[in-house]
């Protein structure tokens, strides 16, 4: 979804049959394989990695479009695609267009501005067995990229792979726009504190929220699709997001807060996006295409506090909890397009909360 990515993926099961004769030692066969290819158009590097599409373990990773070496020697890999995830991808022999998807291939794709990633479900049946002594003592090659904020893509309905790291919002989409509506808790009651506050009348407590040390900020995002799907079926087609589809999002909470507060990071209570953005397909290769948003927040940690101004006390109340402000002047944010794997309408989202950016706003 859009970038200096990460990447995003769950999945649909493609469970076929594999020959009794791909069985080696005691170990399980890899019946399937996920194959993940990002270019960063931007700094114009490439990664390339290929997991074992049930255990997730990863068997080969390369900062290049093609594995062709040690346990692949027999089963080379090579991904040839533009910038907008337009292309083909070689398993062994067999060249395939990227999106047309058939038993053998699944494949969908991103690209925005900075980035374009390709994702497929190979299914490894009449496909050279893969050496498992080799896949052990391979060493992975280091990451590719400083950051890659995509995180895996999404399957075909959308629900990203690395769920124990992501967290699916409850935000709802209304005529208005995408918000979220904060309770605020009234003043609870603290009557011994508050009978040594001398009279409440004259010197009222109140609620206020505050930083807890630096607020170990960090960057998470809000990911939503912004159109409903657009469906290439009768020749190469596009979907637009247009300027007066104005949306906006919110700051939210994992817990009530007394108030909102910036924490002093260059954040916003709530961000509006009105730019154009166009997406495209290809006749034959993609079923559906849509825009999506990748909104760029700085969470940090935060805590309540009951104040009570005739002393100049405060006391904590409740635990430390922690508040997501979108980036103000939209740093960070960006737009996407995602083919074969829209969800079912528009207002669709989740958040990627995994902690992979610290720090406060910025761009990649």
């Amino acid at each position: 979804m859009g970038f200096s990515l990460t990447s995003l993926l769950a999945t649909a099961s493609l469970a076929l049959a594999i020959p009794h004769d791909f069985q080696i030692g005691e170990r399980a066969p890899v019946s399937t394989i996920d194959i993940r290819y990002r270019h960063d158009k931007v700094t114009n590097k490439y990664a390339l990695a290929v997991l074992d599409r049930d255990t997730h373990q990863v068997l080969a990773r390369v900062c290049d479009k093609s594995i062709r070496s040690g346990a692949f020697s027999a089963l080379p890999i090579h991904v040839d695609a533009d910038g907008e995830a337009f292309g083909t991808i070689t398993v062994g022999s067999r060249t395939h267009a990227i999106g047309h998807r058939s038993r053998q291939v699944d494949c969908w794709s991103m690209y925005s501005n900075r980035a374009a990633t390709v994702t497929c479900h190979v299914s490894l049946r009449h496909l050279p067995a893969l050496d498992f002594d080799a896949l052990a003592h391979d060493t992975p090659a280091p990451p590719c990229f400083d950051n890659f904020p995509l995180v895996e893509q999404s399957d075909v309905d959308g629900t990203p792979s690395n769920v124990t790291q992501l967290e699916l919002a409850q935000h709802e989409i209304g005529n208005e726009g995408l918000e979220t509506v904060q309770a605020q808790d009234q003043l609870p009651s603290h009557p011994t504190l508050r009978a040594r506050q001398g009279s409440i009348l004259r010197c009222p407590p109140y609620r206020e929220a505050r930083l807890v040390g630096d607020g170990n900020p960090h960057q998470n995002y809000f990911h939503v699709q912004m159109t409903s799907k657009g469906r290439c079926t009768d020749g190469d087609c596009e979907i637009s997001y247009e300027t007066s589809e104005t949306k906006t999002f919110s700051w939210t909470a994992s817990a009530s807060i007394a108030g909102w507060i910036s924490g002093g990071f260059a954040v916003e209570k709530s961000h509006s996006f009105a730019e154009n953005f166009n997406c495209v397909g290809k006749e034959g290769h993609d079923t559906n295409i849509c825009v999506w948003q990748m909104i760029a927040h700085t969470a940090y940690t935060v805590q309540n506090y009951i104040v009570y101004p005739c002393s100049n006390n405060a006391v904590p109340d409740g635990d430390p909890f922690i508040l997501w402000s979108p980036n103000a002047n939209n740093v960070g944010s960006e737009y996407y397009c995602v083919r074969n794997t829209c969800r079912a309408g528009k207002g669709d989202n989740w958040w990627d909360k995994s902690p992979s950016r610290p720090g406060g706003p910025r761009d990649w």
